[in-house]
């Protein structure tokens, strides 16, 4: 068998699986020094060869080796090497060796920091690692073509950001992470140890909140800047599937604190860990099933791993539940459970880990929409307005918490002992309320929402600077909590004040939009990959500061050969507010030509020039039949040609490649004598000739309409306020890894 990769990742699957097998000896038998050293070193041998095949995929990619499906279906010779790397996870296959090479590594740090609890934990991490190789065997990043295409179809331009090349590893390292506290949690209930997990999976369970979390916001980041739609969340089923088991791992790390500190949620903390893995496995299951296909733009399609997938999901809900109802007499309960005070830290942590909770199965059930509703009845999704009308009140409560629970001792609280501390909640709430109502009444939801989001970061920012005076690490709480409000304020300034207007600018027109003047200076066209891209730079003016604009349109041929068209906009980035330019559309009126007498036809495209009409048929190969030498081979034009409406005829101007002053590629054209048409370009991936008109210009020229450009001009208040919050909730999530580490 010549297929390196393929042999490799066979050879990972047998060593995870020897790996597990001497881990299973060890949590049966006595403890074997050799038993765990062979146990350690197939996995060291599992995480080098999935190294060792990633590093083949990425060495394929980058030499162009076409021989291999994946390589050809994803790159292309002319893409940029930031981009042929990321072509490595464009896909699903190559996505889920990503998941592999990323589990297996910190699968290694896990095996050395497990200690005692290390066979147990082991072995069910080592089952997820099972499953993934499995599913990498089934549908191979290496499967090989029976032929070998000279160019590879390229990176969905969308995807040739470089958000977008470090957004997929982030997501899939906090995928990985979150098989960590579950192996915690499944050994402690396999070791009958209810308490003991919490302390070491701790860490990792806020390393799974930070990784997934940055992966969700680098998400939202590029949607907002590369998309052009204005937004940088639209409750999308596949935008939903990472935010998930997020949202479900925050309830975790919430009711892990409350264990360590006060022995709560014992019984709890087992179910969250069990739902925020499975989490991971049902949402790879939506997104990659093809079940999401006519729902998401981002959705996969079915690639014959659905079964595995559902057989993945349902085998670890099996031993979760088996274990779980086992055991579940067993696990201890807190025996001041019953007199707990309503007015208290605990009370306030037990309130964020259901509302989380309650979130989470509300955007899981609208998430799922598509598949509910395909066994009930034609499939539908819900509306964004479902995800935003039943998360809102639950937003207000969590940041009405916010907002003096963490100023709460653990225990029973007085109302006149806390009373004092709240000023600065008051104050932050005051201050958001009045910015909300001088700008507009939004509405008493949005209002609320404002009134709490201040209130959450007056506090916490009072909380954060006092925790940082006295130690840095102690303010992990205080900085992330911080930055959720702040967040929720900049979703309301951008949600609720976001004013836009769309305004039409011809060529060399001067327009008012927003508040700026606006001069369209022309279109410009570069060819980019297999495409085009359509500059539209504007000239910008406002109360004597002036910028140029470049909102762009990128249009290149799709798989199924539809041309598609993808709106880059230009943001002008505040520190109140973004301006956000996107194009809407553009007319090029009646120019069919960009430099000089320069035309640019389709196939089938038919183009009025002067006193001519022009068509092109297609391409014409014969030049090509019987040349060895690739500087003889001629391609042609099949041009249809009609002069002031008189019969068409037909021209075939050739070009020779490397020749492109070759006298073949000139046609004299019908009419006057001094009138040539010269093929100067040929792109057979786009299906489009470039020609050249040579002649006189008409006596009566017809008045020309001059090409427009529609724009939307929007203003975003607030918009560095929310990425700011995002940042300090990922600061507060490291800070909170540190100061957990074990000592």
């Amino acid at each position: 068998m010549n297929n390196p990769g393929l042999i490799t990742m066979w050879l990972g699957l047998v060593a995870i699986c020897i790996s597990s097998i001497c881990y299973g000896a060890l949590c049966f038998k006595k403890e074997s020094i050799a038993t765990r050293s062979a146990a350690r070193l197939s996995f060291i041998a599992f995480a080098v060869l999935a190294t060792i095949a990633s590093i083949l995929l990425m060495h394929f990619i980058l030499n162009h080796d076409f021989r291999y499906s994946y390589v050809a279906e994803y790159s292309s010779r002319d893409l940029p090497l930031q981009y042929l790397i990321s072509s490595f996870w464009a896909g699903q296959e190559g996505s889920f060796l990503l998941w592999v090479l990323l589990g297996s590594w910190l699968g290694i740090l896990l095996m050395f920091k497990a200690r005692d609890m290390e066979p147990h934990v082991m072995l069910v991490y080592n089952l997820n690692n099972i499953f993934l190789a499995i599913l990498l065997i089934k549908q191979s990043p290496f499967r090989m073509l029976s032929f070998f295409p000279p160019d590879g179809q390229g990176l969905n331009m969308l995807l040739q950001d470089p958000w977008m090349v470090i957004h997929p590893p982030v997501v899939f390292l906090g995928y990985a992470a979150f098989a960590v506290p579950f192996a915690y949690a499944i050994a402690a209930l396999w070791r009958r140890e209810y308490d003991g997990w919490i302390k070491p999976a701790m860490p990792w369970t806020i390393f799974a909140f930070v990784s997934l979390g940055a992966g969700i916001i680098i998400g939202g980041y590029w949607s907002y800047k590369v998309l052009g739609w204005g937004g940088y969340w639209g409750w999308d089923p596949v935008e939903n599937a990472s935010l998930l088991p997020w949202l479900a791992g925050i309830a975790l790390m919430h009711g892990m604190i409350l264990q360590q500190m006060r022995r709560k949620l014992c019984k709890t903390n087992f179910v969250l860990a069990a739902f925020s893995f499975i989490l991971v496995i049902y949402c790879t299951f939506l997104t990659r099933s093809g079940v999401l296909s006519d729902f998401s733009v981002h959705s996969f399609v079915d690639l014959g791993i659905t079964g595995w997938l559902v057989l993945f999901m349902f085998a670890f809900l099996a031993i979760s539940l088996v274990l779980f109802i086992v055991r579940a007499k067993e696990i201890p309960v807190s025996e001041k459970g019953n007199n707990m005070s309503y007015f208290s830290r605990e009370f306030g942590f037990i309130a964020v880990v259901i509302i989380l909770c309650l979130s989470t199965v509300i955007i899981g059930l609208g998430t799922s929409a598509p598949l509910i509703t395909r066994v009930l009845e034609k499939a539908s999704k819900v509306s964004t307005e479902f995800y935003v009308d039943t998360n809102l009140p639950l937003g207000i409560l969590m940041l009405f918490l916010l907002g003096f629970v963490p100023l709460m001792a653990w225990g029973k609280n007085s109302f006149s002992g806390l009373a004092p501390k709240l000023a600065w909640t008051l104050i932050g709430a005051i201050a958001s309320g009045v910015i909300t109502l001088v700008n507009g009444y939004p509405g008493m939801g949005v209002l609320l929402l404002s009134l709490f989001a201040g209130a959450a970061v007056g506090m916490n920012l009072f909380l954060a600077q006092r925790l940082i005076r006295k130690r840095i690490i102690i303010s992990s709480a205080a900085i992330a909590h911080l930055g959720v409000g702040l967040m929720f304020l900049g979703i309301v300034s951008s949600s609720a004040y976001d004013r836009s207007e769309k305004v039409l600018l011809a060529q060399g027109d001067l327009r008012n939009a927003m508040g700026y003047e606006m001069k369209f200076q022309g279109p410009r066209f570069s060819r980019e990959g297999k495409g085009v891209r359509l500059h539209l730079p504007l000239d910008v003016k406002k109360e004597g500061g002036q910028f140029i604009a470049r909102p762009d349109i990128f249009s290149e041929r799709g798989r199924d050969g539809q041309i598609k068209r993808f709106s880059h906009p230009h943001i002008r980035r505040g520190l109140i507010s973004d301006l956000y330019i996107s194009p809407v559309d553009f007319d090029p009126g009646d120019m069919q030509r960009d430099q000089g007498s320069h035309l640019h036809l389709t196939k089938g495209q038919k183009a009025g020039f002067h006193d001519y009409e022009f068509t092109f048929i297609g391409f014409d190969v014969s030049g090509m039949m019987g040349r060895k030498a690739a500087q003889d081979m001629k391609v042609g034009a099949d041009i249809i040609v009609s002069y002031k409406g008189a019969e068409p005829i037909n021209l075939k101007p050739m070009m020779i490649p490397g020749k492109e002053d070759d006298p073949l590629s000139r046609v004299r054209l019908p009419g006057p004598e001094d009138a040539f048409l010269t093929l100067v370009g040929i792109d057979a991936g786009t299906k489009t000739v470039t020609l050249v008109y040579q002649g006189r210009e008409p006596a009566a020229k017809k008045q020309e309409k001059i090409p427009a450009l529609i724009a939307e001009v929007s203003i975003k208040p607030g918009m560095t306020i929310l990425w700011l919050g995002t940042f300090l909730i990922l600061v507060g999530g490291v800070i909170g890894i540190v100061r957990r580490l074990p000592k």
